[in-house]
């Protein structure tokens, strides 16, 4: 089973739009055709974000609704507790926290829309891809 690290806006795309790619592969998640692995760090930005009113508008969850959402990701996903302190992306420090979390994870791909983290194209042994490129991948691995 692959494993897989998803960035903040690949969530918030599936939310907004439950038809797209992102989408799909939260699908993925929720059927066990792939292992999802989170850290603290990637949470609170998923509350953050999730929580701003111009995104709120779009995809719907709020208060008990945004915390359902996050408690039921957390319950089928796994926690990674610690991460490693990794200083790769300077444009954006803050997209460190993937990197660190797939490389505690032993991850085979971090799935992102972020041109900071896509631009690395690969990390330590560990594929950095767009949503799309991880479907063709899973279907790959079906048919073989």
């Amino acid at each position: 089973m692959l494993k897989v690290v998803l960035d903040a806006n690949v969530f918030v795309s599936a939310l907004i739009n439950p038809h797209g790619k992102p989408a799909q592969i939260l699908d993925c998640v929720f059927e066990n055709r792939i292992r999802l692995f989170i850290s603290p760090p990637i949470v609170e930005e998923l509350e953050r974000v999730l929580s701003y009113p111009k995104l709120v508008n779009r995809h719907r969850l709020e208060g008990e609704d945004l915390k359902e959402f996050v408690s039921y990701l957390l319950s089928i996903t796994a926690l990674v507790k610690e991460e490693p302190n990794i200083e790769v992306i300077l444009d954006d420090p803050s997209d460190s926290k993937y990197l660190s979390c797939a490389i505690n994870a032993k991850a085979d791909f971090i799935v992102s829309g972020d041109v900071h983290l896509l631009n690395l194209k690969e990390y330590e042994g560990i594929w950095i891809i767009t949503p799309a490129q991880l479907l063709e991948v899973l279907e790959r691995e079906e048919r073989a």
